[in-house]
């Protein structure tokens, strides 16, 4: 609906009055004209994202085909010229124009330069042989997945910083997948030492810093897509590795579920839309793993069709019912 019907509507129903409806009308149409409301996506913010796309490209054909002729040096310096760029490119289009497309563009700029610098950090530490350990294969490539755990830390670190500047939902996607490249690596590099539960643990861990991280992120309208995508990154993905993980050890099952449970109690707790969106598709999953493991080659087969179908039907039931809420909750909280 849009702000002028819903102004209409609310000064029929009484709950404003003509000038106050006139001064909304005012501001919603100034904030428009300056781009501050951040709806619409400009010309200038597609420009930005095709610019991120081809510097992207280039770098990655310059890099794979002339990887040994650059040298250690030279594959450097080409990475780091690509962090630099991309921060003071989304420096520069910001100072430009206090807009909200402007402030998406540089959240893009700013997600490539936090990647960028976790993909300096390990080539720089892979060449300086950090952390390396001779192969478990005979004559295979020595192990790097300690370099890349200490690489992908520091591109978190870094991501959380600015995303703490610039509270982009960009940037927090970026900080979630250097959070759980660094638990991933960080597995290859434990193995085979870890059990089914320690690598779960593990996988929560970064969970846990994207919740923290969810809730130190300054409050404001600006920021809200951001937290969103912190709190669906950190529910969803530990449903899905204790889902994988039951394979050897069928007591994750009940892991999975409840931390999908969890998720939905975390979203009436919070007034989070991520939480409950997380929670649905994960209870989804566990039911779908869970039955087709199950019963897939009985007369069950069925039961877990319906059961899924059933699943689906009270997943969107909760959403229809929280979703308005949480909503509204989260706008007087963000107020």
């Amino acid at each position: 609906m849009m702000i002028e019907d819903r102004l209409a509507a609310w000064q029929a129903a009484g709950v404003i009055d003509e000038a106050t409806a006139g001064r909304i009308a005012a501001f919603e149409a100034a904030q428009r004209a300056t781009g501050r409301g951040g709806g619409r996506i400009s010309l200038g913010e597609i420009v930005a994202y095709a610019g991120s796309v081809v510097l992207l490209v280039g770098v990655g054909f310059l890099y794979g085909t002339e990887y040994a002729a650059l040298g250690s040096g030279g594959r450097l310096a080409l990475i780091g010229l690509v962090v630099l760029g991309c921060l003071a490119a989304g420096a520069l289009v910001r100072r430009a124009g206090a807009t909200g497309a402007a402030a998406r563009a540089r959240a893009a700029g700013w997600a490539v330069a936090a990647l960028g610098v976790a993909a300096w950090a390990a080539q720089a530490f892979v060449d300086a042989h950090v952390l390396a350990r001779p192969s478990s294969y005979a004559g295979g490539p020595p192990d790097t997945s300690g370099a890349l755990t200490l690489a992908a830390a520091i591109g978190f670190l870094v991501a959380t910083a600015l995303l703490w500047r610039a509270g982009a939902g960009l940037i927090a996607f970026a900080a979630a997948v250097l959070g759980y490249a660094t638990a991933g690596a960080y597995l290859v590099y434990a193995s085979p030492v870890a059990s089914p539960w320690v690598s779960e643990l593990i996988w929560l861990v970064p969970a846990a810093a994207l919740v923290l991280l969810s809730e130190t992120l300054a409050r404001g309208e600006d920021r809200r897509w951001a937290r969103e995508v912190l709190r669906f990154s950190a529910a969803l993905p530990p449903v899905v590795a204790a889902l994988v993980l039951s394979s050897q050890d069928g007591g994750l099952e009940l892991v999975a579920g409840l931390l999908a449970v969890a998720a939905f109690g975390a979203a009436v707790v919070r007034g989070a839309a991520g939480y409950a969106l997380a929670g649905g598709i994960g209870l989804f999953a566990v039911v779908d793993e869970v039955g087709f493991r199950h019963f897939a080659q009985s007369v069950g087969f069925p039961v877990v069709l319906i059961a899924s179908g059933v699943t689906l039907l009270a997943v969107a039931a909760g959403l229809f019912r929280f979703l308005p809420l949480l909503a509204g909750r989260r706008s007087r909280r963000d107020a």
